[in-house]
């Protein structure tokens, strides 16, 4: 059995050492500035019905949850997350019985008239017209909530948060093998466990079913910063593109646009704005003290174990605090829907290309720009940054118990060092 053992840790150990000597290579992109320029006036523009900005399609809608990008993404400066009341309700059914048809997407907040509103009913009859929730106490936990229904099986709602995008071109340049080498690590660490244990942190790359690594959503559904924003622009905005068909609303579904709304160009172009958003920074306070506890507060960061998932280098990404991995997350922090493929079963032991994330995975947020961002967690439902750390369960449960185990100034000093992971000032460079 011990050689047996040596035998897959060589395999494991390997591989990453090979990784790691390519990791030194940056394989930084170039944005033009000229594509980067005329994404900034389609990222800021409020899209209307019929828009003349529009590529012949039907323009804003028929449903969507906003009329521009900015609307959502502006918190710590455009291209940053948004707090609750941008929030989106995302869908899963699985398919349990015979008849039944897996699928998931959005329950969109607005529609371009009202025989296309969208309501939870559509999702399931069973279902309430809208989410319910109710607030919990927790610690100091002022907008905590959580949904107080059972959910028929198969069917899973929850909310979601708008996530910040300032550094997204250097996530989208991390190599797929650097991914890789984490979650092989990681189950090196802990004695060659799987994703499924819940009492320590192993993730998982989520494989897509074309074989690319999942790098952006939060549960990494998305492989590249292009394929995101064409399936935020087509599912937020109602702005169909080549790549991705704007939803019909789920009481329509037969709904037919006239045409695309946006070209590869104009998505290309959004692309290009995000790519030229400059990465958050770490800025260490002025006053010595603040400072002391800061630096204090980054050694008690790494003790705890926070950084066994948020990782603070990945490749030649500096200060991201994540390693993109999908990780088990309990279950108060269970979630479905996305808006890309039909949910599909996950596999028993080694996830395949295609295995979608089970409700309790999340992938690790990057914590850079973190005091910038708030809320926190996939639904908004921490208001602080200490409310965060405590809801942390599954795999996180020994960082979060570690946290909650520290004194008190203990733990205002982790608290000072992710108040140094600010969004970058305007006009930083890239």
């Amino acid at each position: 059995m011990k050689s047996l053992y040596s035998v897959a840790a060589l395999a494991l150990v390997v591989p990453i050492g090979w990784q790691t000597a390519a990791w030194f290579e940056n394989p930084s992109r170039e944005i033009d500035p000229a594509l980067a320029e005329a994404g900034d006036v389609l990222f800021l523009h409020e899209w209307t019905k019929n828009d003349p900005l529009a590529a012949g399609g039907d323009g804003l809608g028929p449903v969507f949850n906003a009329k521009s990008c900015v609307a959502c993404h502006f918190q710590g400066g455009t291209g940053g997350g948004g707090p609750n009341k941008r929030n989106v309700v995302a869908f899963t059914v699985r398919s349990i019985r015979p008849g039944e048809t897996a699928r998931q997407g959005v329950v969109h907040a607005s529609a371009v008239k009202s025989s296309f509103r969208e309501t939870l009913k559509h999702v399931h009859p069973s279902l309430p017209l809208k989410l319910p929730v109710e607030r919990v106490a927790v610690t100091t936990m002022a907008d905590c909530f959580v949904s107080s229904f059972r959910f028929p099986d198969g069917v899973n709602v929850s909310e979601r948060n708008t996530p910040a995008l300032f550094g997204a071109n250097l996530i989208d340049e991390i190599p797929d093998r650097v991914i890789i080498a984490n979650e092989r690590r990681q189950r090196l660490k802990w004695g060659m466990a799987t994703h499924e244990i819940e009492h320590a942190p192993v993730g998982r790359v989520h494989r897509l079913t074309d074989g690319r690594v999942g790098r952006f959503g939060w549960k990494g559904q998305t492989a590249s910063l292009g394929d995101f924003v064409r399936a935020a622009c087509a599912n937020e905005l109602g702005l169909g593109n080549p790549a991705q068909s704007q939803p019909a609303p789920l009481g329509h579904p037969d709904y037919r646009p006239p045409g695309i709304d946006l070209t590869d160009m104009q998505c290309n172009q959004i692309t290009a704005f995000i790519g030229s958003l400059p990465c958050p920074v770490e800025t260490l306070p002025e006053t010595p003290a603040q400072r002391e506890n800061a630096i204090a507060g980054k050694q008690l960061f790494h003790a705890v174990g926070c950084a066994d998932c948020h990782t603070p280098q990945l490749g030649h990404v500096d200060g991201i605090y994540s390693d993109l991995l999908l990780h088990r997350m309990g279950q108060t922090l269970v979630g479905g829907g996305s808006y890309n493929d039909p949910p599909l079963p996950a596999s028993p032991d080694i996830p395949q290309p295609g295995d979608k994330p089970h409700p309790s995975e999340w992938q690790t947020p990057p914590l850079w720009g973190v005091a910038s961002s708030a809320p926190y967690l996939h639904d908004g439902r921490a208001g602080t940054l200490n409310d965060a750390i405590v809801l942390h369960s599954g795999q996180a449960t020994r960082a979060a118990t570690h946290f909650r185990n520290l004194s008190g100034p203990e733990q205002t000093q982790l608290i000072s060092f992710l108040e140094t992971l600010q969004a970058p000032p305007p006009n930083q460079p890239r």
